[in-house]
């Protein structure tokens, strides 16, 4: 029985992704390191009272990119200034009595958690609000404790930004990139081992790399509102096209339904007349799989010659079988999973077309 096929994030170059992964750690404390020494600074050069919520809310934002540290900071402070404006209008209508406090602090924070729960970058405006309504001192005007607040959060926001930009930036479109590439890699991974087992007759199963194929994209699509957030903000020149995963969950259907065709092997009679065919198909639709990817990464152009390097060999055995005696001895079963083989190859050929084109034109924008 042919192999399965390693799941993502197995391959033998743990070593190096644990390296990869030290070094990404090492990069993020010292950004954030560097921007709690500058908030604090900054706090103390301008007598903020309470500056201390400036580095907090550093520590708060401060993400692994540059896209996902912009959102953050967006929406810690829009739900600072709905939290210090509640607040605000709470101490000015609640009388100075612990009791009359206490009632009001429930209403604010379930109305707060009300809005957060409908509004998700509202989560934190029920803390702000809190922490007006309990921090207030009656020596200091509503309006100029909130407005405090409100500087020392967007003080905090804006350096967390400003380091994740500057400070050896990790730009969340090349994470995104990197990642739809990795999972390219594990694509043509698949592929081949589909194509060993189909070239042998062998049974095979690809059902937990294909498991894990699906979760990685999942996770990389994730990723792909802090990329556009990225650009939105305009942080970054180039965006990342939404259909490229489209194009790559096309893809993976077409994989996961080939390893079901699959996975049962073929009569020898079939597997003799165009085994090796169907495995020269997949194996340059894997070729294909890692020249997409490398294109993602780093750029370089994509030949489309390399997918059709196996058509015309499996388009003569396929139709050389047609019309032969073994094809009309083939029970209802076999030819439908022989036929179904066929039409998903072509589709599987046409998606990864689409990919490249969608690849490029990503790199244009």
């Amino acid at each position: 029985m042919t192999e399965p096929v390693p799941r993502q994030g197995e391959p033998a170059s743990k070593p190096k992704a644990s390296l990869v992964q030290t070094k990404r750690a090492a990069v993020q404390a010292l950004r954030v390191m560097i921007a709690c020494t500058i908030t604090y600074a900054v706090s103390q050069l301008l007598h903020l009272q309470q500056g201390y919520w400036a580095v907090f809310t550093v520590l708060i934002v401060m993400q692994a990119s540059v896209g996902a540290t912009a959102g953050a900071a967006a929406d810690r402070l829009v739900a600072t200034v709905a939290g210090a404006v509640l607040g605000g209008i709470a101490v000015l209508l609640t009388p100075r009595e612990p009791l009359a406090i206490g009632i009001s602090l429930i209403f604010v924070v379930g109305l707060s958690s009300f809005a957060a729960a409908r509004v998700l970058r509202l989560r934190n405006a029920g803390l702000t609000a809190a922490i007006v309504m309990l921090t207030h001192s009656a020596s200091v005007p509503v309006e100029v404790f909130v407005l405090d607040r409100i500087a020392e959060i967007t003080l905090g926001g804006v350096v967390g930004v400003l380091a994740s930009l500057f400070i050896l930036p990790t730009r969340s479109r090349t994470m995104v990139l990197d990642r739809f590439g990795s999972a390219l890699d594990v694509m043509a991974q698949i592929l081949r081992t589909l194509a060993s087992a189909v070239e042998k007759g062998e049974p095979v199963s690809a059902t937990e790399a294909n498991i894990a194929l699906r979760q990685s994209l999942m996770a990389t699509e994730a990723l792909l509102t802090d990329a556009q957030r990225e650009r939105a903000f305009w942080l970054s020149r180039q965006g990342i096209s939404e259909a490229i995963p489209r194009s790559l969950w096309r893809i993976r259907n077409d994989m996961t339904y080939v390893s079901h065709i699959v996975e049962t092997p073929f009569p020898p009679a079939i597997v003799e007349a165009i085994g090796l065919q169907a495995a020269g198909v997949l194996e340059a639709q894997a070729r294909f799989a890692e020249v997409c990817g490398g294109a993602l990464r780093t750029g370089t152009d994509i030949d489309p010659d390399v997918l059709s390097a196996g058509d015309k060999a499996f388009e003569a055995a396929f139709s050389a079988l047609q019309n032969s005696e073994a094809a009309q001895s083939m029970g209802f079963s076999e030819t439908g999973r022989l036929f179904g083989l066929d039409f998903t190859l072509r589709r599987m050929h046409q998606n990864f077309l689409d990919l490249a084109d969608r690849i490029r034109e990503s790199k244009v924008s």
